[in-house]
Parts: structure tokens; sequence; C-alpha cells
């Protein structure tokens, strides 16, 4: 284990500096200006880096349970790490896809709908920390009125 500043922090800070000294140093010049918006895009990119290693253990693992549970699998024991959790999210999502595409499974399932949109607002977290993940999914209020015509 690495002492402080761990690589979060180290990122960070780097962005910090690209986005504070370097891009300000740079659109002072009329040829820079170019070279100051690829910094900040740079620094942008390592802030990301950054969120993605603070939280890709617990997405990752979020997710791996949550797709198990969708899918009636049984959780990989012992639990997968790095890689083989990475890979074992892919075999996952590729089932649940076929099982959405050709398995009758439906978007309009509670609990299929809430799962994938976890995963979607995790995902938002780290590569656009501001956007409104209290997002609803897209016709909601026409799959409860159905619901209702149809008790």
């Amino acid at each position: 284990m690495q002492d402080a500043p761990d690589r979060e922090t180290l990122l960070a800070h780097t962005a910090m500096f690209l986005m504070t000294q370097i891009e300000p140093a740079l659109k002072a010049h009329p040829e820079g200006r170019g070279l100051a918006f690829r910094t900040r895009i740079a620094a942008h990119l390592i802030m990301t880096v950054g969120r993605e290693l603070s939280a890709e253990e617990g997405h990752d693992s979020a997710e791996l349970s949550r797709l198990c549970g969708l899918l009636g699998a049984d959780a990989p024991s012992p639990a997968p790490v790095g890689d083989a959790r990475r890979a074992a999210i892919g075999e996952l999502r590729q089932r649940l896809a076929t099982a959405l595409r050709d398995d009758g499974a439906a978007l309009d399932d509670a609990a299929i709908r809430e799962g994938l949109m976890q995963t979607l607002r995790e995902q938002l977290q780290v590569v656009q920390p501001r956007f409104d993940t209290r997002m609803r999914w897209p016709g909601d209020d026409a799959l409860a009125a159905d619901r209702e015509e149809n008790r």
C-alpha cells in the first residue's frame, strides 16, 4: 500500500495544476489557445480516471451483485477482483442482453429497469458527476397508467 498521498489525490492535484496553472498560461498567448483547450480536456480525463479508481471496486461489486440477482445466477465464489470481476460483469451483461432480446425478459420489469438505471447512475457519477442522476426511466408514467388500466 502506498503512503499518502494516494493515487486519487495525485491525479486530482495534477488535474488542478493543469487547469489552474498551465491552461491560463497557455490562454495568455494567442498561439496557445488550442493547446489550452487540449490541456483542459487532459485535466478532465485525469479527474475521470481518479473518480473511476475511487469508485471502481464498489460500483463493480454492486453491479455484479445486481446482475446475479436479475439473472438468478449464483455470485461467483470467491468474489472475483480486478480483471476477473470485469470479465464476470461482461458475461452477465451479455446474458442479460440476450434475455432481453431473445428470451422474453422485458424492460418494463421494475427490477430490470431499476438495476439498469442504478448501473447508469454509477457510471454517470464517474464520467459526469454534475449530471442529475435522479432522472426517471422514459415512459414510467405511461407504464404505471397501463398497469392501472389492466388491473
